[in-house]
């Protein structure tokens, strides 16, 4: 846990029941000043009632917020010195461009020259030059979307909220969107909490990722460490795909799947655990590799899928399934009967404690 002076926003031990449902379940996170943080998980995991508890718009039943030291958890939403971009945009679609943009100026009655001044920065932030005069319906939605992102950046926030903002995008604009929103953030080094269930989406552009499940946060880290080093099977599985097989720990740095023994850097204690691996960490050859350091697994292709970048194979060994992505394949796709390589240094050993979260896992 970080210190309370390093932490811009910080929740401790927060608690939100909605009705009957228990939302949020005792969350503590610390959020870094200039961070981009996303809460991760899937529908009703509770994050965007985390997001709006720090908004303001839901008081937690029990716990603290803090905003840089300051609790805030007793401050209603006018006060706090935060600002949200939602889902819907919830744009004024009887007002212009700059009438939605500058809506929170008026509200906190500044003088309008400084108002406009404001706006017109702020438009230029974000791509919207010329299109002061326009209305929503006028608008296509990327460009509804910078207007939503451009009325919370006006009024300076201390921290930006974005709950699930390009939901309502086609996939190419989404990627495009989500590029501008991280670059801007980065030129701002404005502190943001970002709400998805989209994991490439919290991958792309996250400098930190907090999944949550069932109203608890489950792991806090990297992209890269919730990626290829899951706590638990929840993450592993929902975070991207992922291959499962039992193995044994037969002695740090080995396991035994089946009858093959491999090399694992992440196996410590010996005992029964579940072996992660990503599919596109595993090489596929028709051929069975030379090198003796890397036992190589004997299938056949299932099914193949040509996604244009990668091929994404089905392959069946004994006793089970694997899915192994080809990176740049070519036209000449594999068949019949391949070999299997997997990389020691990019696999990841889930002990019994950690193959299911609170009893809710499959393995």
């Amino acid at each position: 846990m970080m210190g309370m002076t390093e932490a811009h926003v910080r929740f401790l031990n927060v608690t939100k029941r909605l009705g009957t449902t228990l939302a949020v379940d005792r969350v503590s996170l610390d959020v870094p000043e200039g961070n981009f943080t996303t809460l991760l998980g899937p529908s009703g995991c509770g994050k965007t009632t985390t997001l709006r508890m720090v908004a303001g718009f839901y008081h937690p039943d029990a716990g603290e917020i803090y905003v840089r030291d300051v609790p805030v958890t007793d401050i209603p939403a006018h006060r706090r010195n935060t600002a949200m971009v939602f889902q819907e945009y919830a744009l004024f679609p009887h007002m212009t461009v700059a009438e939605n943009v500058g809506y929170g100026l008026r509200m906190r009655r500044v003088e309008s020259t400084q108002a406009r001044r404001r706006i017109g920065g702020v438009l230029e932030l974000v791509g919207l030059v010329g299109q002061e005069s326009k209305f929503p319906h006028q608008l296509s939605g990327g460009q509804q979307q910078r207007v939503a992102l451009a009325r919370a950046l006006v009024v300076e926030p201390e921290v930006l909220l974005l709950d699930e903002p390009l939901s309502n995008l086609d996939a190419k604009l989404r990627v495009r969107v989500r590029t501008e929103i991280r670059s801007l953030q980065q030129a701002l080094g404005k502190t943001t909490i970002y709400v998805t269930h989209d994991q490439e989406e919290a991958l792309s552009i996250s400098d930190r990722i907090a999944v949550m499940n069932q109203g608890r946060v489950v792991q806090v880290g990297t992209p890269q460490e919730i990626y290829y080093r899951p706590a638990d099977r929840f993450v592993a599985d929902f975070v991207g795909l992922a291959n499962f097989a039992p193995v044994q720990v037969v002695a740090p740095g080995r396991v035994r799947l089946d009858e093959v023994v491999l090399p694992v850097e992440s196996a410590v204690k010996p005992g029964p655990a579940l072996l992660v691996v990503r599919p596109e960490t595993v090489s596929l050859a028709a051929a069975a590799p030379t090198a003796s350091d890397r036992p190589a697994l004997r299938g056949r292709v299932k099914t193949v899928a040509f996604l244009g970048g990668l091929a994404r194979y089905w392959v069946e060994t004994v006793g089970r399934e694997w899915i192994v992505d080809h990176a740049a394949p070519g036209e000449q796709l594999l068949s019949g009967e391949v070999y299997l390589t997997l990389a020691p240094e990019r696999m990841h050993v889930l002990y019994e404690n950690e193959v299911t979260h609170d009893g809710e896992g499959q393995a």
